[in-house]
């Protein structure tokens, strides 16, 4: 046999073998073909202040958030959430993110690839992907996209990639849409944000219980006294009072509904009170439903502050009035440890010094100091 002829066909075979994977290289991962860097929604970047639903797909749930236009004040609420409140950023990260997305790289084409970058559909329960749709004031749509990873670029720009509901090829887009996870992370989830220092003293006052105790005699102490603490007797821990006073330092809820709905109830007694030095009183009910603790908190001014506190009643009176703006109508959970600091009492604080022999009315008094 004659090589020379072989030899071509061995070079013909490998080139057309080439180009195939070319072929496939760039309908799979997108080599050759550009984007150029087109905008995926150019007539949305003058719409994004007219947007008024967005809905989020994803395998754990749907969210829905929905805007009312008031007075020209537009106010946004998750419709899954019982319409709990939306903060305006969180709608206009999403919307501004989609105005900028553009294309850069063609991508899959291949519905088994697409988990691998996660644009497969969204409704698949173990999908990591998110379409986002945009509806606008007379409710079009503006926007639609599925939503898929992200990718670290060596530039440090956003990239992720992309896929349009009902097209099958998927891109590698330049652009960063913030979509929250989460349901609850559509919504700011604290609801009492006051700095430990400034705390004076904290009550519990559960109901049938003596009333528990702690505090500071000056502003500039670290350290929080427990009142009641029998002779002989020392905290179990050593920041276990300091821990009731610190529970609304960042005070964020876990689940949300409607106070109507758990029947929780602000005109009887609170079942917590913390007070400021600095002129401001925080309250909070409880109800226990099931198994679980639902909380709501009030604040107001202080109407009779220690003498010689500094007391600035205009910021006083702000902050009193967002903390019960952001609980009225609502009951919240919260995290585990909080809601243990809500439930202290005064035998569950204390221990006996080491080589102690308290009296015996003192351990009695111990013991039955809830």
């Amino acid at each position: 046999m004659n090589p020379k002829p072989f030899l071509v066909l061995l070079v013909v075979t490998a080139m057309l073998a080439a180009a195939a994977a070319a072929m496939i290289a760039s309908r799979d991962a997108g080599t050759g073909v550009r984007g150029e860097g087109i905008m995926m929604f150019p007539g949305l970047v003058g719409k994004v202040n007219d947007v008024r639903r967005v809905k989020v797909t994803r395998g754990t749930g749907t969210s829905t958030l929905v805007a009312t236009e008031k007075d020209g004040k537009v106010t946004w609420k998750l419709i899954e959430l019982y319409g709990y409140p939306v903060p305006l950023l969180s709608v206009r990260a999403v919307a501004a993110g989609m105005a900028q997305v553009a294309r850069i790289e063609a991508k899959t084409t291949r519905p088994a690839k697409y988990p691998k970058i996660n644009v497969e559909d969204p409704k698949g329960k173990k999908s990591r992907s998110a379409r986002v749709e945009l509806f606008g004031k007379s409710g079009e749509k503006l926007a639609d996209l599925i939503i898929g990873m992200e990718k670290v670029s060596l530039g440090g720009s956003g990239q992720l990639y992309v896929r349009r509901p009902g097209r099958t090829r998927a891109w590698l887009a330049r652009g960063k849409i913030m979509v929250p996870e989460k349901r609850a992370g559509w919504v700011d989830q604290m609801i009492v944000e006051i700095d430990l220092p400034r705390v004076r003293e904290t009550t519990l006052l559960a109901a049938g219980d003596k009333p528990l105790r702690v505090f500071k005699k000056a502003e500039r102490e670290q350290d929080f006294i427990l009142e009641g603490m029998p002779e002989g007797y020392e905290l179990k821990d050593l920041f276990g009072a300091e821990d009731i006073s610190r529970s609304i330092q960042t005070l964020a809820f876990e689940e949300v509904r409607p106070a109507k709905e758990i029947g929780l109830d602000v005109t009887g007694p609170p079942h917590v009170r913390h007070v400021t030095f600095d002129g401001l009183i925080v309250e909070g009910w409880m109800k226990t439903v099931g198994k679980k603790h639902w909380f709501t908190f009030r604040a107001r001014p202080n109407p009779a502050p220690l003498k010689g506190e500094k007391v600035d009643k205009a910021k006083i009176a702000l902050e009193a009035a967002k903390i019960s703006r952001v609980n009225g109508g609502w009951a919240y959970t919260i995290s585990e440890f909080e809601t243990k600091n809500m439930f202290k009492t005064l035998a569950s604080l204390i221990q006996p010094e080491p080589g102690a022999n308290p009296a015996p009315g003192e351990k009695g008094g111990a013991k039955g100091g809830k």
